[in-house]
């Protein structure tokens, strides 16, 4: 059974099929239950795999660290960032470079990084999609609204989709409702809102607007530290 558990901002915690995966782990976020490194790692002792899906520092987070604490872990991102935090943290064996497109074939697990409409310093920005045995998630990482959502439906049908609602730099609450009903996910939890005053939405009021909507889409809205099983 797939657990997610949400650490604030965009970070996530994922176990699926066996599998142990941090995506964009800003572990120590404002909203983070985990004040440092360390405390994460007592709850946390085993990574898998760090996806980071952009190098923004709010995504990026600790990545580095954690490659250094975690010595089997390994770093999954688009090529250049991929070397390039393998590099920093002198662990370049251990940097997975993919990029936009097909799957990504790993022990335990299957990965396709798809398009964001973001921006970046270091490659493209990206989503992610974690296919399992008998689920899949989907990782919008930030991005605004964009039509092909729906080849993503079409190709991965994602049973949990995790979107930001937060408006600014990404989809606000009124896009997010859009990409739920191009995604058509079984299950959608809300990222990337009230960690700064920018960024501040209502997670209800995106719950409210997806059933007027009609979509048949539940909306689970966590608690940074909060574990939803599916």
């Amino acid at each position: 059974m797939p657990r997610v558990k949400w650490l604030g901002h965009a970070a996530f915690y994922i176990e699926i099929d066996g599998v142990s995966i941090l995506v964009d782990p800003w572990i120590t976020n404002p909203l983070s239950p985990y004040r440092s490194l360390d405390a994460f790692a007592k709850d946390h002792p085993k990574i898998d795999y760090v996806i980071v899906t952009h190098d923004h520092g709010d995504h990026l987070g600790e990545a580095v660290e954690i490659l250094k604490r975690y010595p089997d872990a390994k770093v999954v991102a688009l090529y250049e960032l991929a070397l390039k935090i393998g590099e920093e943290a002198g662990a370049q064996n251990r940097a997975i470079g993919t990029n936009i497109g097909g799957p990504v074939k790993l022990p335990g697990i299957t990965l396709v990084f798809t398009p964001a409409e973001h921006s970046s310093s270091i490659a493209h920005p990206s989503g992610v999609v974690i296919i399992g045995s008998n689920a899949s998630i989907y990782h919008a990482g930030d991005t605004g609204l964009f039509a092909e959502m729906s080849f993503i439906a079409e190709l991965y049908s994602p049973t949990l989709a995790l979107l930001p609602i937060g408006g600014h730099f990404t989809m606000g609450i009124k896009e997010a409702v859009k990409a739920v009903e191009l995604l058509k996910p079984r299950y959608v939890i809300p990222m990337h809102y009230n960690t700064f005053e920018l960024i501040k939405a209502d997670p209800e009021e995106f719950a409210k607007l997806v059933k007027e909507k009609g979509l048949p889409t539940e909306v689970k809205i966590l608690k940074p530290g909060e574990v939803f099983e599916f």
